[in-house]
């Protein structure tokens, strides 16, 4: 095992041989072959040798839009049951096989596809096809397949809607579409599914999941001639379907402006106005890609200017986008209005922003910049072997044609002014939009009477057949594996480790990679929020903010038009015991790119206007988090974890209220200083070009060398372990559970114990949690419980979603699970597979130079040894049972766990009162003093 461990993450772990340095800009076309089985499957091959990983993708041509209107849900429901086993595969088997060799397999359903995928070891292609040929020959739906998935479909339903904003598509669709199937989303309707017989979902499966229904894609590390041999052994036999015929209604065109207003549990009111678009190959959709970037892609959008970046803002956010499907899209504008403004006048700037597109036209420099910011999307889109299955896929499925992905550019450069201005006056036309008002409601009468809608599907059965169930008749070849084969095993190169040099005293880490001409980098900084006093919770976030809004020798719209035009991103941003300055573009733009970094970097602008109005858009975003079932259940967690130290703290309304531009000023003088930082460049640069880059960069940056770094404590009070602490959501149509400890931090050689056992308890579906919890239960969409190890502290987190009425049952199921792990050794083929699945999975994170990069850097702020990840396999490979029982023994005894719930009290209280003492609370934005700010203090602790 040892070897193979060793061998499988050198795999990954290398710089592979580079091509010839592509000038800049060039994007360059993906190289692909096509074929067409005998049985009608389409099969795409494109090889991409950047890293050992192969993608497997396979599109069925059958969505939501297919459904029969009493019937929705269909599609989705085989995204779930479609895992629950085939001829030769047991239940739950596909995602541990791929999961076993540290790959990644999942699904989803859309209006027009169901999509399965997988990316692994390329060594590995050979499992894959046969696992998804065995599923599309064989699969057989049955009563406890269809029972059990149709709950966790409930489950899913559930969190969508227990999400503020969550259902806000299903609101729209059903407005602007009146007669086509498209008026429903995917997700589906629960009272269907409950009236649906087993027959009726089989019947669906024979028809379109079929291989002429369907387009297989293998995209990475491949050799075509052997992927073609494998594609036509596993597939070539299935036999061919009945040929879809499809009657789906047409769509009317819309004359007449519609409305519709919406009460539900939110904080904040939002707007969105759609607009019906043409079918997926019309020509036009490239013209309002570019639209939609205009209108509302960066600070410098039209949108953005109006509603949230001027004098007097009016939206916390604003947007426009595309979304494209086969019979028509929709293209949408909106916003949320920002705390202490109205809809009304949100609704008339975003009316206003169309009336001026549509009727005064773009120009040239907005197209210009709209230009360059797809030609950088479509290198982007060149970097990893997913991302190029899912262009080639979508183009093959709903335009019949693949090679469209490479005269992507070519149309787009080919749009001139006249088409955007006509296709704004043709789709943006006031008579074809329909307006959506999300309305706050706060005594949640419209909540609670759509909440019980899935209520039903917990214990319900499965409705009695109207037929007998069919499925499709099969006979495999002689001679057919009855089960995946064996993987082969290749041989790799040492993880990159880059070359360093030093530059004004900053440590300079060059990881080139010349193979697309695109630059990436870096500044960490060694302070950050956790240095911030607990009443100026905040401070880092809106200084990261801050900064970005403008330098010395630009305003923030100038600054923002400046970046955008020439399609470079610069972020900056808190990670609690650092601070990260970051940026990308095209490597014709680096010397620019470094020059604004700079001004970035020394001279931000820190304007008290933009200050306020950032303030004030911190402070709504917030009211939105804190109405967030999962981002309030975490909060309370940690809280309850760490009290009153910085792993414990989170900003509130009130600490964010009582920051001035001076603390931020203050908090900037001593964070963002050279002391102990590491710069990184990575990608289409040399060490020579790099490191003339960073002397322009940090020339003359010598801020706060009289400043220390002093230490921040974060040693938590000691906590009272086996609470319960119910969140009052009283209108929640779900229970969000988070149940937690103290564990580990990364000093520990238990970190790799505890990455085992990770590995078995949350392995994706055959992860012990979601196979007890949710496969044999029932109670979820989505369970598991994880280590999490950081520089300063650790926890023992267990997360899950369940019914309001299933809480009890839930929490007791998910101690099972973790008694389980703590009572009983777990077997050798377990631990084997849990071994396989550690390494492999963090290579699956290193497909690119970026990747690696951030890794690279990661290891040196935690201290660890050059070559960390080199030996990293080794030690994982040394963890046995003992070593595995020992950690969850440790640091996951029940007694020892806190709960917190975020649902009605009402409602959980009596289930929950046998699993420890229970507290009630409200929701933050109900506490008492929540909108209160504090008198201004003196915010950073005492320096050590």
């Amino acid at each position: 095992m040892h070897r193979i461990l060793v061998v499988l993450f050198c795999l990954f772990l290398c710089t592979p041989t580079f091509a010839q340095t592509k000038p800049a800009g060039d994007v360059g076309d993906i190289d692909f072959q096509t074929e067409t089985l005998p049985n009608g499957l389409r099969v795409i091959y494109a090889p991409l040798h950047t890293a050992p990983v192969v993608h497997v993708r396979v599109l069925y041509h059958v969505g939501s839009r297919d459904e029969r209107a009493d019937r929705q849900g269909f599609a989705h429901m085989f995204e779930h049951m479609m895992f629950r086993g085939s001829a030769n595969v047991a239940p739950e088997e596909h995602m541990k096989l791929v999961g076993g060799v540290g790959g990644v397999s999942n699904a989803f359903t859309s209006f027009d596809q169901t999509v399965y995928w997988q990316t692994l070891p390329s060594s590995h292609l050979e499992t894959a096809l046969y696992l998804e040929a065995d599923r599309m020959a064989s699969f057989k739906v049955s009563e406890d397949i269809y029972k059990t998935e149709r709950k966790v479909v409930a489950e899913e339903w559930r969190a969508r809607q227990n999400r503020p904003y969550g259902n806000i598509y299903e609101e729209l669709l059903k407005t602007i579409f009146t007669t086509h199937n498209y008026r429903w989303t995917p997700i589906g309707n629960m009272d269907h599914l409950r009236a649906a017989p087993v027959n009726e979902l089989q019947e669906f499966f024979n028809l379109y999941y079929v291989p002429n229904n369907a387009v297989l894609v293998i995209t990475g590390d491949i050799d075509v001639a052997r992927a073609k041999e494998m594609v036509r052994k596993y597939f070539g036999w299935i036999p061919e379907g009945p040929k879809v015929k499809r009657a789906i209604p047409t769509e009317p065109e819309q004359t007449e402006a519609r409305r519709l207003i919406s009460p539900q549990r939110v904080p904040l009111p939002a707007v969105m106005i759609g607009f019906q678009l043409p079918p997926y190959n019309d020509p036009d959709n490239d013209v309002l890609d570019v639209l939609a970037t205009i209108l509302g892609d960066g600070s410098s959008s039209r949108l953005d200017r109006r509603l949230v970046n001027n004098d007097s803002p009016i939206a916390v956010d604003a947007y426009a986008s595309t979304m494209m499907l086969e019979d028509g899209g929709v293209f949408t504008v909106g916003g949320t209005v920002l705390q202490g403004k109205k809809s009304a006048d949100v609704e008339a700037a975003l009316n206003e922003v169309i009336a001026s597109v549509r009727d005064q036209g773009v120009t040239q420099d907005e197209l210009d910049k709209a230009k360059a910011q797809a030609r950088v999307a479509l290198l982007n889109g060149r970097q990893t072997s997913e991302s190029l299955a899912s262009q080639l896929g979508s183009e093959a499925l709903f335009a019949g044609d693949p090679s469209r992905v490479n005269t992507r550019l070519e149309r787009l450069e080919k749009v001139t002014i006249a088409d955007v201005n006509r296709v704004a006056r043709k789709y943006l036309d006031s008579k074809r939009g329909t307006t959506l008002v999300i309305k706050p409601d706060p005594l949640a009468t419209a909540a609670r009477a759509s909440s019980t809608q899935a209520a039903a599907m917990v214990d319900a059965g499965v409705t009695t057949q109207t037929a007998p169930v069919e499925p499709r008749v099969v006979t495999f070849p002689e001679n057919y594996p009855a089960k995946a084969p064996a993987a082969k095993i290749a041989t790799g190169r040492p993880f990159e480790k880059g070359t360093e040099t030093e530059v004004n005293g900053v440590r300079v880490l060059v990881m080139p990679d010349p193979r697309l001409p695109l630059v990436s980098w870096g500044l960490t900084m060694r302070r950050g929020g956790h240095s911030v006093s607990p009443d100026k919770l905040g401070v880092a976030g809106l200084t990261a903010s801050l900064v970005q809004r403008g330098t010395k020798q630009q305003t923030y719209d100038q600054f923002a038009e400046d970046l955008e035009s020439r399609a470079i991103d610069l972020d900056v941003s808190d990670g609690g015991d650092v601070t990260r300055i970051t940026g990308s573009s095209t490597r014709d733009q680096l010397t620019h790119a470094i020059q604004r970094t700079r001004e970035l970097l020394l001279e931000p602008r820190f304007d008290p206007v933009d200050f306020e109005k950032l303030k004030a858009q911190t402070l709504s975003g917030l009211q939105v988090e804190l109405e967030s079932p999962t981002g309030v259940a975490s909060r309370e967690l940690m809280t309850t974890l760490y009290g009153e130290s910085p792993l414990g703290y989170s900003a509130t309304p009130a600490t964010v209220g009582g920051i001035s531009l001076d603390d931020v000023k203050a908090y900037h003088a001593i964070t963002y200083i050279p002391q102990g930082a590491i710069l990184v460049f990575a990608g289409d640069v040399t060490l020579e070009s790099a490191t003339k880059q960073a002397k322009v960069l940090l020339a003359g940056w010598d801020r706060g060398n009289n400043i220390r770094l002093a230490a921040t404590d974060y040693a938590p009070e000691p906590t009272t372990a086996g609470k319960v602490l119910v969140v009052d959501r009283p209108d929640g149509k779900q229970a969000t559970v988070r149940i937690g400890g103290l564990a580990y931090d990364i000093r520990t050689d238990e970190k790799y114990a505890g990455a085992v056992a990770n590995r078995i308890l949350s392995g994706g579906i055959d992860g012990r949690m979601m196979k007890y919890v949710r496969a044999e239960k029932g109670l979820v969409y989505t369970a598991s419980g994880i280590f999490q190890p950081n520089r300063h502290g650790g926890e023992f987190i267990a997360s899950a979603d369940t019914a309001i009425e299933t809480t009890a049952d839930a929490i007791k199921a998910m101690y099972t699970v973790i008694e389980r792990m703590r009572t009983e050794n777990v077997s050798d083929t377990d631990l084997s597979d849990a071994k396989m699945r550690v390494a492999g999975g963090m290579l699956m994170q290193l497909q690119t130079i970026q990747q690696q990069a951030q890794f690279r850097v990661d290891g040196i702020l935690n201290d660890y040894p050059i070559d960390y990840y080199d030996t990293y396999p080794q030690q994982i490979d040394k963890v046995t049972t003992d070593d595995v029982k020992g950690v969850m023994t440790k640091y996951a005894d029940p007694k020892n766990l806190n709960i917190v719930i975020v649902a009605p009290a009402a409602a959980v209280e009596g289930q929950v009162k046998e699993l420890g003492e229970v507290k009630i609370v409200p929701m933050p934005n109900k506490r008492p003093g929540a909108a209160t700010q504090p008198a201004t203090k003196e915010m950073l602790k005492p320096a050590a």
